[in-house]
């Protein structure tokens, strides 16, 4: 069983940093606590110190950055579409004189172009959440309504209120 000490934190750390932690996808719990050599009680009673928690936070939010940033990466990725090379590998074989397959004569790589066309759906989204300013979704519809806290709607309000939303829905449509 592991012993609590900087190395075996930072150790922890790392391994957080890189696989996480069930949120956002990460590993899970015992695979995590077999790793480092810990059971679950252990791993909880070592989260009650400070610098243990913060260790492990630390690990999680390097975790949830790095995925961010991939998932980005592949979003922008297949918004704009493009073409990358595929390589698949087969086995190539002597044939028997019977014509049934024989001796393994090779491992052959085959590449194949692969186009991807652009995503539009994943390019509305990057511009809409990437540049909020120039590109909005349309249909967006703030509406608030204001109420002071003393004072209750008469119906007379409540009535002015629906026919005015429904003015409101009825000039977007």
């Amino acid at each position: 069983m592991a012993k609590y000490n900087q190395k075996k934190i930072k150790q922890c750390e790392e391994w957080v940093a890189e696989n996480g932690l069930m949120e956002y996808g990460g590993a899970l719990m015992k695979d995590f606590c077999k790793h480092m050599d810990i059971d679950y009680k252990t791993y909880k009673t070592w989260l009650e110190r400070e610098e243990f928690r913060e260790a492990i936070e630390r690990g999680k939010e390097t975790f949830k950055s790095k995925l961010t940033y991939e998932l980005s990466v592949s979003l922008s990725q297949a918004a704009k579409g493009g073409e990358y090379t595929k390589i698949k590998k087969h086995k190539e074989y002597r044939s028997n004189q019977d014509g049934t397959r024989g001796q393994l004569v090779k491992m052959v790589e085959d590449e194949e172009k692969v186009v991807v066309p652009p995503n539009v759906g994943a390019a509305i989204f990057l511009l809409t959440n990437l540049d909020p300013e120039h590109y909005q979704n349309r249909q967006k519809s703030d509406i608030v309504l204001k109420k002071d806290e003393e004072k209750e709607m008469t119906l007379e309000e409540i009535n002015a209120e629906i026919a005015r939303l429904e003015k409101l829905d009825a000039d977007n449509q």
